[in-house]
């Protein structure tokens, strides 16, 4: 074969393989293809969560949900009760606290451990109890109340939190006892 014929085949080729990607639709000559991305994606819906704390009458002061270290003096928690619960498996906290014209402060508050609530609940229990604050007998199965005069601290489990429902102040007795019972209506303990 000569080298002018060989030369021939390949132009041929060449023409027949341009002409075929010309004359095609998706050639030099079709419209660009864009892929856009889809402006609202389709997510599997999820539930919202319940808000399992009830909200204290009178007006609201203060409400946070956040990590142990964003309450570290924060006024609202002593640091070493943070501290306490935070070593205690607790990663999550959320807190409303109420306060009426006389100083009469009420809050709820939902401690949510990493795992088993029941270290957090204890050792909470007891820095009360060592601080001088007595049981007080409830019709709660599962509430630990503790009180010193007109300050009250009740805690209670409900899967992995530790619930608390609190008052001090003049009108606290009676106030304490109408917000632990919403409370609990609410978010029921579980029973020890």
């Amino acid at each position: 074969m000569k080298p002018a014929s060989v030369i021939i085949v390949l132009v041929l080729l060449s023409a027949v393989t341009v002409g075929a990607w010309v004359a095609r639709p998706d050639g030099p000559r079709a419209a660009p293809v864009a892929v856009a991305a889809d402006p609202t994606p389709r997510l599997p819906y999820v539930e919202p969560l319940p808000d399992l704390l009830v909200t204290p009458p009178n007006p609201l002061v203060f409400e946070l949900e956040a990590t142990p270290a964003k309450f570290l003096g924060s006024g609202v928690l002593t640091d070493p009760e943070v501290k306490l619960l935070a070593d205690h498996g607790v990663v999550r906290m959320t807190g409303r606290i109420t306060r009426d014209a006389k100083g009469t402060t009420l809050g709820v508050w939902r401690f949510t451990a990493r795992a088993d609530p029941r270290p957090a609940l204890a050792a909470i229990d007891r820095l009360y109890e060592q601080g001088g604050h007595e049981l007080r007998p409830t019709n709660h199965p599962g509430l630990l109340m503790r009180h010193q005069d007109n300050v009250f601290h009740g805690h209670y489990i409900r899967g992995n939190d530790v619930f608390r429902v609190e008052g001090y102040g003049p009108d606290s007795t009676s106030s304490i006892s109408e917000l632990t019972d919403r409370q609990l209506a609410l978010s029921p303990a579980e029973g020890r």
